[in-house]
């Protein structure tokens, strides 16, 4: 109840800040529609910028209360917005207010339908009962099939929150089982299920094949493509979606593809790109890129460019890709498993593609930078196919905003039977003397990664006594490799590394 209490509190500071005082209202009627409209959306814009003020920085706390309260807080903001609007109907036009009041609630069921996964990941429970709150929001089904809300922004946030906390359930009870990118196929079954109209089920295909694309790949979705194809009448949607396909298609050609590890139904495939022979001879090291994407999303495709750039160099290059959860429903332990694979699978067949096995550089970003430091530190998790007289720890360790500790709540962490389950793949515990040069690059603003963590396991690598760098980037955040203000920096990091070893 103090939480409560506390925001009860803050909404009388909102209403006394943001409200018009009655001597405003009463002048009502010598402002213009157009300028009384414009300060209520001022308004309206302010009392939002407060509650995301007051909201945001606590949410793991206010997500942790229980369902009822939960729903309580959300409810006192919500009536906040309303009862502005209220103050503007007699003067405004009723189709203004009538849509201020549609985003206003769109806004605040948003936060409603986060909750049953955020309160879940934050106590542990899978599926966790939120009765109340999922049988307000089948209120706000029909919504789904009127074509005009698609372009108020507060619906489609609220819709995409929503669509994904259903399409979560589905997969998370066992559905799509062992397929290929089951959160994909979930999707598309929701959409058939809960839309109807044409249009509107046409955009939401569209936005989640965009994004699976953009994030996931094309690998094993021809059918859903061909399907999107054939029902598409969005011209302007087809063609990008279209482009996209093709793009990638184009970025999978002119270097090898081999399966270096089959699971069950699940084959992980290498990307690798070999140098000229006629210009490069004899064994070549070798830089193995793991991308990044929270163990949930992410393709190898990312790193096809640097690949390519590195064998004219005289590198061999590959991009590894790694069981995520959207698309086959693993946790980082399996990813892990997977990287130690990935450098083991090379060293088992240097001889073909002309690897160095002594000079084996693996190299990612984020989560992908957390594959790195597991391949050489989680010892407990090796697939049981493995060859293990082959080593999994590569001889260079390159890391750009990494993860080094995954026992923090997160969707992942609630599958552990507890913390020190998750700590055998935490980098940050698991340093010990004797580990391949390391090179660890964060940005002092990371917000997806905090900087303190690194250096953390700045402190542990020293203690160590490991051959080891630690670069700060003064102001970055946490994509270094994608900001072009500090990826230059970066760069000349990693190749003043690499060149101390004699790369």
């Amino acid at each position: 109840m103090h939480q409560i209490d506390k925001y009860m509190k803050f909404i009388k500071i909102l209403m006394f800040s943001f409200m018009m005082s009655p001597a405003l209202m009463a002048q009502h009627s010598l402002i213009s529609p157009d300028s009384l409209q414009k300060k209520c959306i001022k308004e309206q814009t302010a009392l939002r910028d407060s509650f995301n003020n007051y909201f945001y920085p606590q949410f793991q706390k206010l997500f942790a209360l229980p369902e009822n309260s939960f729903t309580a807080i959300v409810d006192s903001g919500r009536a906040v917005f309303l009862q502005n609007l209220d103050e503007y109907a007699k003067d405004l036009n009723p189709a203004f207010i009538s849509r201020q009041k549609e985003g206003t609630r769109f806004f605040f069921d948003q936060l409603l339908a986060y909750y049953p996964d955020i309160h879940g990941i934050y106590y542990g429970i899978n599926n966790p009962t939120t009765t109340r709150i999922e049988e307000r929001l089948k209120k706000n089904l029909p919504d789904f099939n009127r074509p005009e809300l698609l372009n108020i922004s507060e619906f489609t946030d609220y819709a995409k929150s929503y669509l994904d906390f259903r399409i979560r359930r589905e997969v998370d009870r066992g559905m799509y089982q062992h397929e290929n990118n089951r959160w994909l196929k979930a999707a598309w079954q929701l959409f058939t299920v809960l839309i109807s109209n044409d249009s509107c089920r046409n955009f939401w295909r569209y936005t989640y094949l965009q994004d699976h694309i953009d994030n996931s790949g094309i690998k094993n979705i021809e059918a859903i493509y061909k399907d999107f194809k054939s029902t598409c009448s969005d011209t302007a949607n087809l063609h990008k979606i279209v482009n996209m396909y093709t793009d990638d298609s184009i970025g999978r050609t002119g270097h090898l593809i081999r399966p270096y590890k089959t699971v069950g139904s699940i084959k992980l495939d290498m990307h690798i790109f070999l140098p000229d022979k006629t210009n490069f001879q004899g064994p070549r090291p070798v830089i193995v890129f793991f991308h990044g994407g929270s163990w949930s999303d992410g393709k190898p495709d990312w790193f096809f460019y640097p690949c390519r750039d590195y064998t004219k160099k005289g590198w061999v290059a590959c991009a590894v890709e790694y069981r995520v959860y959207n698309q086959v429903g693993t946790t980082p332990f399996e990813s892990v498993k997977d990287a130690r694979s990935a450098i083991r699978w090379l060293r088992q067949n240097a001889g073909e593609y002309g690897i160095d096995t002594g000079r084996i550089v693996a190299s990612g970003n984020s989560a992908g930078g957390h594959m790195v430091l597991c391949s050489a530190l989680a010892d407990r998790y090796n697939e049981k196919t493995d060859n293990l007289a082959y080593s999994p720890v590569p001889n260079i360790l390159l890391v750009n905003s990494g993860v080094f500790d995954l026992t923090p709540p997160s969707w992942y962490s609630k599958n552990a039977e507890d913390s020190n389950h998750v700590k055998q793949i935490s980098p940050v515990y698991l340093v010990r003397k004797g580990m391949p040069p390391t090179l660890i690059i964060h940005g002092t603003e990371d917000g997806n990664v905090p900087y303190a963590t690194a250096l953390t396991f700045d402190r542990a690598m020293k203690l160590a006594g490991n051959e080891y760098e630690f670069r700060s980037i003064q102001g970055a955040s946490h994509f270094i490799w994608y900001d072009q203000r500090y990826w230059p920096q970066v760069e000349q990091i990693r190749s003043a590394f690499l060149k101390k070893y004699g790369y």
